[in-house]
């Protein structure tokens, strides 16, 4: 496994050269771990900022509101209780009923405020583990689910025992005692870190890159490492039963061990079995089960033996076993739920899959029908006729050939897909007017792999990887190649304009004329790179790396930068444009990922004017009737509005005047400093204060004046502020004078 992360990220640096920052490279690096192991990488790999978790307890939107959600992807870990069986799916925790198990039916729908990695099931109460905190709520009628409460709790990972709740993240393990289901006392901590974690009579043990670790918790206030487990070896999972270890390894090879630790200060290692792919384990009286999956007999510690070995397909990354010993359910990655028949457990076969999903890489919106590119799941089409309750109509399956569903767009009766394999793509026209049975209608070619597509009259434009192809459709069940004309990179956005097509490209904003679609030609050149793109009038927007870009295109053979708004830690993937706002999905590094708003009337004066923080990074956002639907890579597809479009269009609380003070830095993260020319022997006395993007004052504080110095700085903390745009205001003897302020960075 981790030849495969080494070889991808090697083929991505040299594929992708300038794009070393990008976000997209850690998860292609990642690709085939599990979730909570990439996102355990993801935190490892990364700077901090202080505290890494504050910045999710704060309020997760400003000015927009959720209006729907459909969280389905990935599939990560499954738990379950007698014929109900949870699945971790993207940002939801799919409730099945699995009374007959060879036909599993949704009882409900989850849905949760970010990526969930574990559902942990405590009598009525469902704990999920979110890539950000902890979200509970009350199972006790699961078709009719009641949200307790977030927990912004720091956990890669986390397990109860009894009254305890254990968790690991990036830099440390703690101890909490769950007062209450809406109440986590936290009472000690130490240094250790994983992405796995398992416990039993105050002892846990945690999987590392670098071991399994025994932790010591029976004083919860004082938990400490006492012993480590196949030291310098990576851990996939672990399960801890009556003294007894059961754990995997993964890296530099792959095996099942046991060890007794019966005394976790001196654990020993009983028996191994290296004949396993590493995976997830559940143990069930003599059986353990993996994953993978295979069914291994440990009734002799000693000599672990694997009873069967069943070749499923895909990443495999959770197993739960129903007992009477009928049936094991894996989460099985872009699968979903599968279903493995184990009545003889020598002979299990795989029996069905429900709840396919993957990363949603594309949206479109057409009538009342949502298409959503799922990278390798195929194209879903969803009915978003009641926005708050968007439920599944219809599947095309890419399996085979061309499994990744890159780019689609929709128009009247016809879907238009890009599937592709590796770097060739074919350009799909599916018949949709019965959206339950899409199938096939028309194909054209093989091409590069294709990330964007726009339809204007009878033409399909599409973005690929060095090229721009543009495809006739006017027959859509004959669609045809009419011109193309070569890019010098991946792209990953497209907009039209009149004539003009304007492509987001990963070392540039490329201008090209289409004004004759058989010879299509660059004519333009912006040297940035470009992530997403939209265009209002003469100027384009342009999000780049950790920065959105106002760019003049009046003359499109010289496009040059009007204005640059720093992002801070976010990087804008994609945007849209409604009046005067640009709505812009991004990827943060380190997490969370938001759709920002950003007011555009005045492309020399870009400012933040709404946010909310997203399940995941936002990879497509789209536009339609008041509505922005945002395709969040792992975390499914989110539905938003404005909730104050007048305040919103006004948001400037205090009309700027020419400027009296200085304020550095800005964009600020933890203070801010104001310089302000103070006379001497002057009795006025000043007042500083902070307004939000709506008007509210957030801080008032005096201002101080030191009689000795013309030009006196004062410190202002702004680090327990949400992130956002706000206003400074000084006012002498109540005259107001005002200046922007971006604020962006985690709360020290």
């Amino acid at each position: 496994m981790r030849t495969k992360t080494v070889l991808v990220i090697l083929l991505v640096l040299g594929t992708m050269g300038l794009a070393k920052d990008w976000p997209q490279m850690r998860e292609e690096a990642d690709r085939g771990l599990p979730p909570w192991i990439q996102y355990y990488n993801r935190l490892k790999g990364e700077p901090k900022l202080g505290p890494f978790y504050q910045s999710l307890s704060e309020p997760e939107s400003l000015n927009v509101r959720l209006v729907g959600k459909w969280g389905r992807g990935p599939a990560a870990r499954v738990t379950g209780r007698d014929s109900l069986v949870y699945l971790a799916l993207g940002s939801e925790v799919a409730i099945f009923n699995c009374v007959n198990a060879h036909n599993p039916i949704i009882v409900n729908e989850i849905q949760c405020r970010y990526v969930v990695d574990r559902p942990i099931l405590e009598d009525t109460i469902l704990y999920c583990v979110l890539q950000g905190g902890v979200e509970v709520f009350n199972i006790a009628n699961p078709a009719s689910v009641t949200r307790i409460k977030y927990l912004p709790i720091s956990a890669v990972d986390m397990c109860i025992s009894d009254t305890m709740a254990y968790t690991i993240d990036a830099d440390s393990f703690k101890a909490y005692r769950i007062v209450a289901p809406d109440s986590f006392q936290r009472l000690g901590a130490c240094a250790d870190s994983g992405y796995y974690i398992a416990a039993d009579s105050g002892f846990a043990y945690l999987c590392d890159r670098w071991g399994l670790y025994v932790i010591d918790a029976t004083d919860p206030m004082n938990p400490h490492q006492v012993s480590t487990l196949s030291s310098g070896i990576q851990i996939g999972s672990a399960w801890v039963e009556s003294g007894f270890c059961y754990y995997t390894e993964a890296y530099p090879s792959a095996a099942f061990v046991i060890a007794n630790v019966s005394d976790p200060y001196h654990p020993n290692e009983t028996g191994r079995n290296t004949s396993i792919r590493v995976a997830d384990i559940y143990k069930n009286s003599f059986y353990v089960y993996l994953a993978s999956f295979q069914i291994l007999d440990v009734s002799n510690p000693a000599s672990p033996s694997i009873v069967s070995d069943l070749q499923l397909a895909g990443d495999l990354f959770g197993v739960w076993t129903r007992s009477p010993y009928s049936y094991s359910f894996v989460a099985s990655g872009y699968e979903g739920l599968a279903t493995v028949n184990i009545v003889d457990p020598v002979h299990p076969f795989r029996d069905t899959t429900v709840a396919a999903a993957s990363e949603s890489r594309d949206i479109a919106v057409d009538r009342d029908l949502a298409y959503v590119a799922n990278l390798y799941s195929g194209m879903q089409i969803l009915n978003v006729a009641v926005p708050a309750n968007p439920t599944q109509r219809g599947t095309y399956d890419t399996t085979g050939l061309s499994p990744q569903a890159r780019a689609v767009a929709a128009r009247d009766s016809f879907a238009f897909l890009m599937a592709s394999v590796w770097y060739l793509t074919n350009f799909r026209v599916l018949e949709v007017s019965d959206p339950a049975r899409p199938f096939l209608a028309g194909t054209a070619g093989m091409y590069n792999a294709g990330q964007a597509i726009a339809i204007r009259d009878t033409l399909a434009y599409v973005a690929e990887n060095y090229k721009l192809e543009i495809f006739s459709i006017a027959n859509p069940r004959n669609p045809r190649l009419v011109g193309s004309c070569n890019l010098p990179n991946s792209s990953w956005g497209i907009r039209l304009r009149d004539s003009l097509a304007f492509v987001a490209n990963l070392t540039s904003l490329q201008i090209v004329n289409v004004a004759n679609p058989a010879l299509p030609g660059v004519i333009g050149v912006l040297a940035k790179r470009a992530l997403g793109v939209a265009v209002k009038d003469t100027t384009a927007f342009v999000g780049g790396v950790t920065q959105l870009y106002s760019v003049n295109v009046a003359d499109p053979a010289a496009p040059f930068v009007i204005e640059s708004l720093p992002f801070g830690l976010d990087t804008p993937v994609d945007l849209v444009l409604d009046g005067n706002l640009a709505f812009v999905g991004t990827s943060a590094t380190p997490y969370p990922s938001r759709l920002r708003v950003i007011d555009i009337s005045d492309p020399s004066a870009m400012y933040d004017v709404g946010y909310y923080i997203t399940p995941e990074w936002v990879r497509r956002v789209f536009r339609k009737d008041g509505l922005i639907y945002a395709a969040c890579n792992g975390g499914g597809v989110c539905i938003f509005e404005t909730t104050s479009t007048s305040k919103i269009a006004e948001a400037s609380p205090v009309a700027p005047i020419p400027q009296a003070f200085e304020l550095m830095p800005n964009p600020a993260s933890s203070f801010v400093d104001i310089r302000l020319e103070v006379k001497q022997n002057t009795n006025t006395r000043n007042t500083v204060r902070l307004y939000d993007a709506v008007g509210r004052v957030v801080l008032d504080i005096p201002f101080v004046p030191d009689p000795g110095k013309q030009l006196r700085p004062q410190r202002v903390d702004i680090s327990a502020l949400p992130d956002g745009c706000y206003f400074v205001s000084v006012e002498p003897s109540g005259q107001g004078r005002a200046q922007r302020m971006i604020k962006f960075g985690k709360r020290r």
